[in-house]
């Protein structure tokens, strides 16, 4: 029991989960309304669903086990009590666990193209496999780039959910004319999400460093924080807080223009949560408080993902 424990710790199973969440909640509260408003009721099968997941959450596991086992010594470090990858789990042995994932990823994308007719999602899920492997191996040791690429596929995560459907409806000739007059709204919504996804994303991951500094600055990673200090990287972290609830707040207004009172309501819970993380920074913050930071911005993205439940055409 132990050991499928901390497998399910290395591989993050409630950040795989939240993924599920982003993925499921997009398609069938986006996309699919929208598509049916088009007149479209042929739409990819319960098994293209099921391969795309595998897919996607295959690839974001095989991410997490690569980058832990970059990390080993900046977590002998930052958290020797929850080290996994070489205290519970051995290198040899995460290593091919994370070749057999990254193999499931890419034949569960090869899957989709037989499906779809199309290379699209392959293409993008081995691309997105690669950058895994780079941002474990190279990019995350370098100042900004690191935290840009995780933020960038956070965005990505939102945008290819929402080109789920759309991927194969291209080979449709019929069913893609339709899908046309509504492709516009589709990436109007998904967009200002994949912007939210972002921002969280790049918030949160300034944090973390943060929170990880002294290990990071052992070890040599150019981090925000390892080369402007803890104090230049609070403000950072505010401004950024500033632009994303204005982002959010832009978006509001927008949804209660439209009559999307509940979604506009709820985001307050949202502001709120952005708002309460800020505070934890005020003072001299420890790596308690950098730890508090982080699970508040979880739940930033949780409750932001969950108000497109709210949005009804």
């Amino acid at each position: 029991m132990k050991l499928i424990f901390n497998w399910l710790k290395l591989v993050r199973l409630p950040n795989l989960l939240m993924m599920a969440l982003i993925v499921l909640t997009v398609r069938f509260a986006i996309v699919l309304p929208f598509l049916r408003v088009a007149g479209i009721v042929e739409v990819p099968t319960v098994l293209a669903l099921a391969l795309f997941l595998m897919a996607v959450l295959s690839t974001a596991a095989a991410g997490n086990v690569i980058n832990d086992i970059a990390d080993i010594e900046i977590d002998r470090i930052n958290k020797p009590d929850k080290l996994i990858v070489g205290n519970k789990i051995a290198v040899k042995t995460a290593r091919n666990v994370y070749f057999a994932l990254v193999s499931v990823a890419m034949l569960a994308a090869i899957g989709l193209s037989f499906l779809s007719k199309n290379l699209n999602l392959f293409i993008l899920i081995g691309m997105v496999n690669g950058l895994l492997w780079f941002y474990a191996q190279r990019y995350k040791q370098q100042l900004v780039i690191g935290n840009l690429v995780v933020a960038f596929l956070a965005a990505l995560l939102v945008l290819i959910a929402g080109f789920f459907d759309i991927f194969f409806l291209m080979e449709q000739a019929i069913s893609w004319a339709k899908a046309t007059t509504v492709i516009e709204m589709i990436l109007e919504i998904v967009g200002v999400y994949a912007v939210f996804a972002f921002l969280v994303s790049l918030i949160r991951e300034l944090v973390k460093d943060m929170q990880d500094i002294k290990g990071d600055a052992k070890v040599g990673c150019r981090s925000i924080p390892v080369v402007l200090g803890i104090s230049v990287s609070s403000y950072i972290v505010w401004a950024l807080q500033a632009v994303l609830l204005a982002v959010i707040g832009w978006w509001q207004i927008t949804l209660f223009r439209d009559g999307a009172i509940a979604a506009f309501g709820f985001l307050f819970i949202t502001d709120m949560l952005i708002l309460l993380s800020g505070f934890q920074l005020i003072g001299n913050p420890k790596r308690r408080e950098f730890g508090i930071v982080s699970s508040l911005l979880k739940l930033v993205m949780l409750t932001g993902i969950l108000s497109i439940l709210f949005i009804s055409l």
